[in-house]
């Protein structure tokens, strides 16, 4: 691509990810290419891409800001120069698929299975990790931490559950044509966790019920007329709740559950009379660096990078034989 090539192209898109892409595309180098959707993406595709990819290899990722801007990144791309298994792209299904919502399908754009990426690190594996690695348990009897990972698993149940309510406001406001700002939701405002017991905050920061709360946080008017309980029965059909909860909710379950486990520990295993030293702090700030590369890798996505990525580099390698 010639350097007018590449500031035409640029030109015709303000997504400054799309400009540094084709700044730093190289035909020849042994880099697979992508695009996500929010700033913190790249940490949880990149240790999964990681795994797949041989040693010389290496992968780019770059943010685009939202699911439109990665789509308009992947029409904006001209696919006769570049090769579809080489450049690929990862958004969040969200709740599309309840709204419903269009999306656009292509062999090279990977869309999660649940709400996002972030549901599929909130896992029982991935809290034992957590508990051993980062929150100083690797010493405990096996059988004691193995309660503890059944008792996450119990109450991320309940959370999940107890979120019904939220995720029903949440498709009933995008039904409806609101796009409330959901990161205004705050679980702790909702929630709280004791000796690994999921609590719930009968009047969150003071309002008199959850609907309150939501619509005062996210700015949006109460309409007494609609039938909340109808959106509700939708979200619990089939169990769609266990994977269409928002990721961002989920993940801060985890987080804290492991965090409470850590601080109550004394309560939880007899054998361990204080809290461990912690060599970092875990918070929902960093825990998405922290917990991302103790996650396995969704099946999903293994088979989606087996047809992409991999694809791409044994072509090129079969070539360099």
């Amino acid at each position: 691509m010639t350097m007018l090539e590449i500031h035409t192209a640029a030109s015709s898109s303000k997504v400054a990810s799309y400009h540094e892409f084709l700044t730093r595309y190289s035909k020849d180098s042994k880099t697979v290419y992508g695009f996500v959707e929010g700033k913190e993406d790249p940490c949880f595709y990149r240790g999964f891409i990681d795994l797949m990819l041989p040693e010389e290899w290496e992968v780019e990722l770059w943010p685009a800001g939202n699911k439109d801007e990665v789509y308009r990144i992947h029409a904006d791309l001209d696919w006769k120069r570049f090769p579809r298994t080489r450049i690929c792209f990862f958004v969040d299904r969200d709740i599309a698929d309840i709204i419903p919502e269009k999306l656009t399908e292509a062999s090279n754009i990977f869309v999660t299975v649940g709400y996002s990426i972030e549901n599929d690190l909130v896992k029982k594996g991935t809290c034992r990790r957590v508990l051993s690695e980062l929150c100083g348990l690797s010493y405990a009897d096996h059988a004691r931490l193995e309660g503890l990972c059944v008792m996450f698993e119990r109450e991320y149940e309940l959370f999940l559950k107890a979120l019904v309510p939220v995720m029903a406001w949440v498709l009933c406001w995008r039904r409806i044509g609101k796009r409330p700002n959901l990161n205004e939701i705050a679980m702790r405002d909702l929630f709280e966790i004791q000796n690994g017991c999921l609590l719930v905050k009968a009047m969150p920061k003071g309002k008199s019920s959850v609907s309150e709360y939501l619509h005062q946080r996210c700015n949006v008017s109460f309409d007494p007329t609609i039938e909340i309980g109808v959106y509700e029965a939708e979200i619990k059909r089939g169990g769609l709740y266990k994977r269409l909860t928002r990721g961002k909710f989920a993940f801060w379950f985890l987080v804290e559950f492991c965090i409470t486990v850590h601080r109550d520990i004394a309560k939880l295993i007899e054998e361990i009379p204080k809290p461990p030293k912690m060599h970092v702090a875990l918070s929902c700030a960093n825990g998405v660096a922290l917990i991302g590369p103790r996650a396995r890798i969704p099946t999903s996505l293994r088979d989606f990078l087996r047809a992409t990525y991999c694809t791409y580099i044994g072509r090129c390698e079969r070539k360099a034989a």
